[in-house]
């Protein structure tokens, strides 16, 4: 048997993500996948991607947050729909640690790992086939609209594949479409209960077993010190947590 965490859209709250590696380390993990948006929204960019980084058992993809911060860092195409986003992304940029642009560089978009002859499909958001490689100033990760049958059973490149973990929409999900299971962990680090979420799944020969996992952590502390950070869009980001 193995057994895997998923992670995702962590947002730069290190408090959170601090909690959840903790308990991961308790039950025994065989590897960690963390499914995009590790910065933005929250104060601490350089310190999660810190802890991600030095973590041998840990895979990663990118999300749109991360993708649109690396357009500005490359002097690149930003999305045209997130223009609000653009000061509170500059001041990420700004602050982000030159070894860890680096490897966001370096980091792949999907990830298809294959367990007990199961195949699994980990990516930001489910897209089309066609979409994979489109840049971030395009929109990738919004095109295929919310999750739902309706809005999933059209996605092409799945046909071999069991599990579907994604993140992107920050809450969480769990359903059968086309013969295969979608799974949303919900957001890691923006989430207006005192929890963090994430994911265990246990693989075996025939099946596997999706366990959600909700993480108590320093909310409160978190909280206060947005209040009294001097951060771009600081009342958007406070709303999100209420």
């Amino acid at each position: 048997m193995y057994r895997i965490a998923i992670i995702s859209d962590i947002h730069g709250n290190m408090y959170a993500l601090k909690a959840v590696l903790k308990d991961i380390k308790e039950k025994s993990v065989d590897y960690i996948y963390c499914l995009g948006d590790m910065i933005g929204v929250g104060l601490y960019s350089n310190e999660v991607l810190h802890s991600l980084f030095e973590l041998d058992n840990m895979e990663i993809l990118t999300g749109n947050h991360d993708e649109a911060v690396l357009a500005i860092l490359n002097d690149e195409p930003y999305p045209k729909s997130r223009f609000h986003v653009i000061p509170h992304h500059l001041w990420i940029a700004e602050r982000l640690n030159n070894e860890h642009i680096s490897k966001l560089k370096n980091l792949p978009r999907i990830i298809n790992p294959t367990f007990h002859e199961q195949s699994f499909h980990f990516i930001h958001y489910p897209m089309k086939r066609s979409m994979y490689n489109m840049h971030i100033s395009k929109d990738p990760f919004d095109r295929t609209g919310m999750p739902s049958l309706e809005n999933f059973a059209p996605l092409d490149g799945l046909d071999s594949i069991s599990l579907v973990c994604f993140g992107h929409d920050h809450r969480t999900h769990q359903f059968l479409c086309e013969n295969k299971t979608f799974y949303n962990t919900g957001s890691l680090g923006c989430f207006n209960q005192p929890f963090a979420r994430y994911g265990i799944i246990d693989i075996r020969e025939k099946g596997f077993n999706i366990m959600q996992q909700y993480v108590p952590y320093e909310f409160h502390t978190y909280m206060d010190e947005i209040k009294n950070a001097n951060i771009p869009r600081k009342e958007t980001i406070l709303a999100m947590y209420k």
